[in-house]
């Protein structure tokens, strides 16, 4: 017997209808995961780059021409980040004799989700 009039929901559309609104919700859940990891990240990488133009500041502060190379060394008041200063010699390009040195502060985050962040300065002798 089959019944013109069928009214209501049936159980076949209330389960489409869940595993519909199911999929949405999961695909909203990852979306703001994403976001909070991409903002935990570019956190990390500000306090990276303050560490690094702060250093640099500190060796411009002492003289350039007095900056040696550091090994990978924690940072005090800041857990969970290492910096490290890297002082090699340029190419005299000109011919002058007058080598520049190139120097790199390169800050990482062993905690944060971010990557490594290098400030660079070259200096040149006058």
């Amino acid at each position: 017997m089959i019944l013109a009039d069928e009214r209501g929901i049936a159980l076949l559309e209330v389960l489409i209808a869940g595993v519909i609104l199911s999929v949405v919700t999961l695909g909203l859940a990852l979306m703001f995961s994403l976001g909070q990891s991409s903002v935990v990240a570019e956190g990390g990488e500000r306090i990276a780059l303050y560490l690094a133009q702060k250093r640099m500041e500190e060796l411009r502060t002492m003289g350039l021409a007095s900056a040696a190379s550091e090994p990978e060394q924690g940072i005090p008041g800041f857990p969970g980040f290492l910096g490290r200063t890297t002082v090699s010699a340029g190419n005299d390009l000109d011919g002058s004799g007058n080598v520049p040195r190139v120097i790199k502060v390169s800050v990482r985050s062993t905690v944060r989700q971010a990557g490594p962040v290098t400030v660079t300065a070259v200096y040149f002798r006058h």
